[in-house]
Formats: structure tokens, C-alpha cells, sequence
């Protein structure tokens, strides 16, 4: 190519002929998952329901105590502090435990007598900690189990800390996940239970952890055919076409009122003036998204739904800035082991944004997408606040 613009024919004409880079896409969008089907996958009592019965070890799943007893070990692994001793925690009797659901607003409580332990699990997805919760389920266990060993669990999709460290133990699905897969090689079980157990590890790692390998490859092929896909998402004949004219007027709208930095040729992506100045732009357009930009805010679209994205881009960052991802990182994400390699790194999540309302289509996405945009950034005002105390 001769550095000159493809014209929107062209661009749509190399993609068609390049068409099967979308094949490898195929392991995420060809298969079949009960849990789409069910349309439960990204509905939070739902996981706790699961994982409910993953838990309890008298359950017809086949594996035991060989999930709970996994599950117990990597919160020993990662215990840092000292709470926990290796050999009362995992020589325990799991079978003696009984499991709860919901049980004084509890998601998810495991109790035995005969070991005098209790252990509560908080699970959050799509959502945040509110109303001081962790500190009031853990007054009213202290109350209903004055005697007994205290297991909290803080379970969140990428590590987000709880409100009282000092408490209560972080856990993420990455973590469930492995226990899961390595659990699921210990033990031969039931075929039907092994699809589902599939299923559910399928659905977590594509909609509520980071995979890494799904993000560089739609980003591989978004970089390649940029013009092509903006032009084909743009004209699309479907609902989505005026909610995204919608979250786009109300970026711009606050673009013009001074709170974001944004033009709608971006689509859903933004910056700020302060993270632009803590992580400024390169100089030529060589980063991990191919573009300036070392870091982005974003919006993930689905259906009538939306959250918002903290990003990060490793790709030829220079070292000062790497410091500063890295120490911005240690904020947000405390549970982080790709530190400095990395392509793209996810370090924060909004809640889910539910915009159907065909009503007023405009005014409930401008709420919404403000509340976004004022989660985003309470966020980083809170993060470069804690940078500047070290």
C-alpha cells in the first residue's frame, strides 16, 4: 500500500476477501452453551446458584469435596496474612458441611457443626459492594456463630478489593475457574454434568473474567479491518442502531461540558484530561490498539446493555508510563500477575447498565451513561489520589 486512504468499497472489499480471519473466532461464537440458551449468564444469582452446588460436597455433581477443598486451599495459598493455618483449614471434614443460599442476604454460606466453621461467600458480578454490606454480614455471623472459625470470602470478577481487608478474603473467578478445570481432571464424572460444568467454565472465561487470547483476537482483527467493521457497525439494520446514536450524543454532550475527551469518531472509547496527563499519548501511532493511545475508557455494548472499561495497551509504552501502569494497577487490581507483559490488561469494570426502555430510549442512555462516565471517574480520581499519597 502506498500510505493513501482506502475508500469505504475498498475497505469492505479486503475485508470480504479476508473473511476467514473471523474463524478463529469460532471456539467463542460456534458452540453451544446451555447457559445462553437459558439466558442466564450474566445474572449474578444465578453463578451463586451454581456454585452453591459445586460447593457442597453431598451434592449428585460426582466431584465431592474436591471443589470445595480446592477452593479452600488457593484462599490459603493466597493468604498473606497469616489468618488461616494450612493444616486446620484443609484437613477438615468437608463433607460435614452444609451449604446455604441467601441466608440472611448471605449469597452463599457453608456451616459445620462438627468442625465449628462457618464460611460466607459475597459474590459480586455486574455489580459493586453497597450499603456497607460485608461489615453487617459479618456482625451477624459473629452473632449467630460466636464460637465458631470465620472464613470470609470477597468473590468479584477481577479481584476488586473489599470494603474491610482486614476481614474478609478476595477470591475471582480466574481463581473458580481453576479450581474448577483442575477439579473437573481429578475425578471422572457423569457426562451430562461434565458438559455443564463446561459450559460454565466456557461462559465465566468469555463474559465475566479476562480472556486474554478473545481480546487480542478481536482486537487483531478489528486493527486490520478498522474502516470496514466502523462502516458495517455504523449501517447496521437493527435495534442497536439508535441506542448507539444515543450513548454517542451523550459522550459528546459531555465531552462539551469539560468531564470527558471525546469525538465520535472514537465510537464508544473516551479519555480524560487527567489520565491524559498521567499516561500521555505516544508520539506516533504504534500502540497495542495501533493508535496514540496508551490506555482507554470504553463502553462493551450488548443488546439493551452496557458497562464500562478501564484498559490498558502494553505495546511500545515507554518505560516512565509502564511505571505508571504498573503503579496504577497495584490500585485497582490488586491480584494482577501479568505486571509488565502484557498486550491489553482490564484493570476496572463498571456495573451493568440497563437501557431498554423504548419510550424514552435517549433520556434513560443519557442517565445511564452519565452515571457510567461519574463511576469511571470517582474511580481514577480515587486511584491518582492514592498514587500521589506514595
Amino acid at each position: 500500500m502506498d500510505g493513501k486512504e482506502l475508500t469505504n468499497e475498498e475497505a469492505l472489499q479486503n475485508f470480504l476477501l479476508d473473511i476467514g480471519c473471523l474463524d478463529e473466532l469460532l471456539p467463542w461464537t460456534g458452540k453451544f452453551n446451555m447457559f445462553d440458551v437459558l439466558k442466564i449468564s450474566r445474572t449474578e444469582i444465578r453463578h451463586s446458584n451454581m456454585l452453591g452446588w459445586l460447593l457442597n460436597p453431598n451434592e449428585n455433581h460426582g466431584m465431592g469435596d474436591v471443589f470445595l477443598k480446592g477452593i479452600l486451599q488457593r484462599l490459603v495459598e493466597n493468604d498473606s496474612d497469616g489468618r488461616y493455618d494450612v493444616f486446620n483449614v484443609l484437613l477438615m471434614d468437608f463433607y460435614t458441611f452444609s451449604v446455604m443460599r441467601e441466608w440472611k442476604n448471605i449469597d452463599i454460606l457453608l456451616t459445620s457443626t462438627e468442625e465449628k466453621t462457618v464460611i460466607a461467600i459475597e459474590n459480586k458480578v455486574g455489580s459493586h459492594e453497597h450499603s456497607n454490606q460485608l461489615n453487617r454480614y459479618r456482625n451477624v455471623l459473629e452473632k449467630e456463630y460466636p464460637d465458631y472459625n470465620r472464613m470470609l470470602v470477597f468473590l468479584t470478577p477481577d479481584g476488586e478489593e473489599p470494603s474491610d481487608v482486614e476481614n474478609w478474603d478476595v477470591l475471582t473467578y480466574s481463581d473458580v475457574i481453576d479450581v474448577l478445570e483442575s477439579a473437573t481432571l481429578q475425578i471422572k464424572i457423569l457426562p451430562d454434568v461434565d458438559l455443564m460444568i463446561k459450559n460454565y467454565i466456557d461462559v465465566v472465561r468469555r463474559d465475566i473474567v479476562e480472556d486474554q487470547q478473545l481480546i487480542d483476537i478481536c482486537n487483531k482483527i478489528y486493527n486490520k479491518h478498522k474502516k470496514a467493521l466502523d462502516l458495517i457497525f455504523e449501517n447496521r439494520i437493527d435495534g442497536k442502531a439508535q441506542l448507539s446514536d444515543a450513548i454517542k450524543d451523550t459522550l459528546c454532550r459531555l465531552s462539551e461540558e469539560g468531564l470527558i475527551i471525546y469525538d465520535e469518531s472514537w465510537g464508544y472509547n473516551f479519555r480524560t484530561e487527567a489520565m491524559d496527563k498521567y499516561l500521555p499519548l505516544l508520539d506516533e501511532p504504534i500502540s497495542s490498539w495501533g493508535s496514540t493511545n496508551i490506555y482507554s475508557y470504553w463502553f462493551n455494548v450488548r443488546d439493551d446493555r452496557f458497562y464500562g472499561i478501564f484498559e490498558l495497551a502494553g505495546n511500545n509504552v515507554p518505560e516512565e508510563s509502564m511505571k505508571k501502569m504498573q503503579a496504577i494497577t497495584d490500585v485497582l487490581k490488586l491480584n494482577d500477575k501479568r505486571k509488565s507483559n502484557f498486550t491489553y490488561k482490564r484493570i476496572y469494570t463498571t456495573k451493568w447498565y440497563d437501557v431498554s426502555d423504548d419510550e424514552d430510549i435517549e433520556g434513560v442512555v443519557d442517565k445511564a451513561v452519565r452515571s457510567a462516565v461519574e463511576d469511571i471517574l470517582d474511580m481514577e480520581k480515587k486511584a491518582l489520589s492514592e498514587i500521589n499519597k506514595n
